[in-house]
């Protein structure tokens, strides 16, 4: 998978221009909101498919809306899907560039910071269904995928915690250098950082993530790390009916799943101090019994035992099989 840095959108249309004469069409999934922001979309492609707005976008019938255009517009096996948005646009892209003709070329073009180290790394597509974040999914390697940096300077103060939120996550799991970093460049000027410190941050994730895929492509083993605060996090989103954003979710999950991991009294302290940044408010009247009926449609419930992912040191994520539920919703008590 390459990965293609660029600082302006002429360099992106210049990208995009010169990629689409290996295929014979090229499609753009987007939504009206990121091409309101960013009109050279328009540019890349006369063939885009307009998704609706947020986590609404993933579901069976925006994907057979979608579909139903390739195939009126005779998109084939040497055609390509561009994503150009966020999160959500890159799961939903990728799972139907997977399942369209049992698999076509994608193209990322993340939009969000959030994207730029996660979602668009690593090859996972998702769709919603049954009132589930990411019940139904593929993995899907895009073939390139382009970061544009003056995306980020677009991004307000909530998309950039978002995208802050999973780079936290990567230095809690896997790199303790990463989380100096945050506590010396980062913490004293986000979200207002300059852009030579979001794409070492960027870069930094990417490499992270791409570590732990690689070792373990289909997520049968050690990628679960990854899904550090995510148990309690994909609960919240579903919990709110993904009101909450992604971030903020996963931020609370990560909170959860520090305070349950056994950690000395000094990393818990450099830990609560980052956590100062997100200003996160505390959750009012939650009810704890929906938020655990939600957590038994996670993908690490099997038979009834939840894998949980912990840390036990900094920079340093385990996972622990058929973890103490009661614990969890104790622990809920914190947010």
């Amino acid at each position: 998978m390459k990965v293609n840095y660029k600082n302006t959108e002429s360099e992106i249309i210049s990208t995009i221009k010169s990629i689409e004469k290996k295929y014979d069409k090229i499609f753009i999934l987007s939504n009206s909101k990121i091409i309101s922001h960013h009109s050279f979309i328009n540019d890349l492609s006369d063939l885009i498919f307009i998704c609706k707005d947020g986590e609404s976008c993933k579901s069976i019938p925006q994907y057979i809306d979608a579909i139903t255009f390739l195939n009126e517009n005779n998109c084939n096996k040497k055609s390509c899907i561009i994503a150009v948005g966020g999160g959500t646009i890159c799961d939903f892209a990728g799972f139907i560039a997977s399942t369209y003709m049992r698999g076509i070329d994608l193209i990322m073009i993340p939009t969000s910071l959030l994207a730029m180290v996660d979602a668009a790394i690593g090859g996972k597509t998702a769709l919603n269904f049954l009132d589930t974040r990411n019940l139904l999914g593929t993995f899907k390697d895009s073939n390139e995928i382009i970061i544009g940096l003056h995306f980020i300077q677009t991004l307000d103060d909530n998309e950039r915690l978002n995208g802050m939120a999973e780079i936290l996550k990567y230095s809690l799991i896997l790199d303790v250098k990463l989380f100096n970093f945050i506590e010396s460049k980062v913490i004293k000027y986000f979200p207002n950082l300059d852009l030579d410190i979001f794409k070492e941050l960027i870069d930094k994730c990417i490499k992270n993530k791409l570590t732990i895929v690689n070792k373990d492509h289909y997520d049968k083993g050690i990628r679960n790390i990854l899904n550090f605060g995510h148990t309690v996090g994909h609960a919240l989103e579903s919990y709110y009916d993904f009101k909450l954003s992604h971030g903020r979710a996963i931020l609370y999950g990560m909170k959860v799943a520090t305070h349950l991991s056994d950690l000395n009294k000094e990393e818990k302290k450099r830990i609560k101090n980052i956590w100062k940044i997100f200003n996160l408010p505390k959750l009012d009247s939650i009810n704890k019994n929906e938020i655990m009926i939600h957590m038994e449609n996670d993908k690490k419930n099997i038979g009834g035992q939840l894998n949980f992912i912990l840390l036990d040191k900094l920079g340093n994520a385990i996972i622990k099989p058929n973890f103490n539920k009661k614990l969890i919703e104790e622990a809920l008590d914190i947010l």
